[in-house]
């Protein structure tokens, strides 16, 4: 997509960032909580965040965390989160996104890189899948 930058983000871009985080998932927490957990998460290492830009409007972003994984003896990343706006969906921003925290993590030297989303989530699962990702396991959750 013309004039799309993919960028880090710093404390600037925290009130941007948590409106986005609110179209993505709306009951999830509040406005306070998501700016104390995002801006905790910006002081840590083993945490990477990347905005997609376009004419100075935040439109989507992705982030990473960092673990170091004894099994394995070596560092594993994961995405945590991928959210584009939707008119911006469908145009290479998620794939451009992915590109980009997926060279991070290998420079970074880690292992392997781990997503995951919601079985019926078809586009997300065709993002992946056109970037490499293959299915390997399942992920339960739960909620505490």
């Amino acid at each position: 997509m013309k004039g799309l930058r993919i960028r880090s983000v710093d404390e600037n871009d925290v009130p941007a960032l948590v409106i986005l985080a609110g179209k993505f998932m709306p009951k999830m927490a509040s406005a306070r909580r998501r700016i104390r957990a995002l801006k905790q998460a910006l002081e840590d290492p083993n945490y990477e965040l990347l905005a997609a830009e376009l004419d100075g409007e935040i439109v989507g972003f992705i982030d990473r965390w960092d673990i170091s994984d004894f099994v394995h003896g070596a560092k594993l990343s994961y995405v945590q989160n991928l959210y584009i706006l939707p008119r911006f969906r469908r145009k290479g921003v998620g794939g451009e996104l992915l590109r980009k925290i997926v060279e991070s993590a290998k420079r970074k030297s880690a292992l392997e890189i781990h997503v995951t989303t919601e079985f019926g989530n078809k586009p997300a699962i065709g993002l992946y899948k056109g970037h490499g990702f293959v299915k390997e396991a399942l992920q339960l959750e739960a909620g505490l």
